[in-house]
């Protein structure tokens, strides 16, 4: 078995005679990956405070470490997709780790640009806002992986994958009001294409939202393999087609949307899925609750339900997010504590760990997942990620053990 990044089982002495147990060596393994996992927490924590929790500069790697809804930096409102005017300026003011004046390599020798135009300069003409004009705004993601796998008992595989190639396009009919959106390739996400109306009562905003989009369900990680976006089936992979309606009022979020409960497929049945979620977010923290439920062809009916929860201390960044999926014959369980320490400007490091129980009848078959990326960004339009996903499950299922590393080129705008 592969030593996996926080899992260090040393196979212990046995006599011709004596078996050992694989239960209890895989319990072992587990606490020695807790330890290991709380010996980094300590680390994180300790240096967050040595660097000081009252002179942090916002820069946050995830919206929860500044306070932000999701409708502030994407035109979904509940999060994926294109990001807005304003997490345009945020991502190329604050976030990035150096700004990429690339206008000035084209610039000719002995060019006054100030003469030119007095009133910008040279970053700020390389700001890339993805307006076309008015009423027209483009935006994209492009993820390409080198991936390597560590599986008991086979051979290391090793691939590229690209995992997200998305153009998107914003059509602002009424600029602020009337909105058509799309996703213009399939490129590892589910096509959204949809109309969204927005408007205020008493200043707070509210919209209603017709068409195929992502359903409004939990914390919309990035990593779509997260056992809280797999198992419950809320991925970027999956959309369904139907209406939404959300509510803004101060600090909090309301979402609800019924749609027809078969992803982009066509209805089977007369039943609609309903989805809805609530959270509370400060600039601190944040609270909040899912639920979904859904009958298909044959009678059986899913209910989802979960909670999460997120805070900021100075440069850690903290969120948890757990859940129930029930379909009436088996009930699974998942959960995720993830940990994100920004110690310097467009560098962060995650820390998570991940809960899987596939059946609640069944003893002894839960699955975990302790992951540790380095996610620089480089400029304003590229990212990395480096990182390892270690999995542990039943001893029996060697596919439940892999060792996952990864390298990933992420180009945005």
């Amino acid at each position: 078995m592969p030593v996996g990044f926080l899992s260090i089982a040393q196979k212990p002495t046995t006599s011709p005679t004596h078996k050992a147990d694989p239960i209890m060596l895989r319990k072992k393994s587990r606490n020695s990956s807790r330890s290991y996992l709380y010996t980094c927490l300590t680390i994180c924590v300790l240096t967050s405070i040595y660097w000081g929790v009252s002179n942090v500069r916002a820069e946050p790697y995830l919206a929860i470490q500044e306070g932000y809804k999701c409708s502030k930096c994407h035109v979904n409102m509940t999060g994926g997709g294109k990001r807005t005017d304003f997490a345009n300026i945020y991502v190329q003011t604050r976030l990035a780790n150096e700004f990429f004046d690339w206008r000035s390599i084209t610039k000719k020798a002995g060019e006054d640009d100030d003469k030119a135009n007095p009133y910008k300069t040279d970053s700020q003409n390389s700001f890339f806002s993805g307006r076309l004009n008015e009423y027209v705004a483009i935006g994209g993601d492009f993820r390409t992986l080198l991936e390597h796998t560590n599986t008991p008992g086979s051979t290391p595989t090793q691939a590229f994958n690209q995992r997200k190639h998305n153009i998107y396009l914003e059509i602002d009919l009424i600029p602020e009001h009337i909105i058509f959106y799309q996703t213009l390739s399939d490129g590892g996400d589910a096509r959204e294409i949809f109309g969204l109306l927005k408007g205020q009562f008493k200043e707070d905003v509210y919209y209603f939202k017709f068409g195929q989009f992502f359903l409004p369900y939990g914390l919309r990680l990035q990593d779509d393999t997260a056992f809280t976006r797999a198992v419950t089936g809320f991925t970027y992979g999956i959309t369904d087609v139907g209406a939404e309606f959300g509510y803004e009022p101060g600090p909090w979020a309301l979402h609800i949307a019924t749609t027809n409960g078969t992803g982009s497929s066509l209805e089977t049945n007369r039943d609609k899925r309903l989805t809805a979620s609530v959270a509370y977010v400060h600039k601190l923290f944040r609270l909040g609750s899912s639920y979904s439920t859904n009958k298909n062809a044959q009678g059986v009916e899913t209910n989802i339900k979960g909670i999460n929860a997120g805070a900021q201390f100075g440069r850690l960044g903290i969120l948890a997010e757990g859940g129930v999926v029930d379909d009436s014959t088996v009930e699974q369980r998942v959960a995720i504590l993830e940990f994100n320490f920004l110690f310097s400007r467009g560098n962060n490091i995650k820390l998570s760990y991940e809960y899987h129980d596939p059946s609640k009848a069944i003893f002894e078959n839960a699955r975990e997942r302790y992951s540790l990326v380095y996610e620089p960004f480089l400029n304003q339009f590229v990212q990395l990620r480096l990182g390892v996903r270690d999995n542990q499950g039943i001893p029996q299922n060697p596919g439940l053990n892999t060792t996952f590393y990864f390298l990933e080129l992420h180009l945005f705008m």
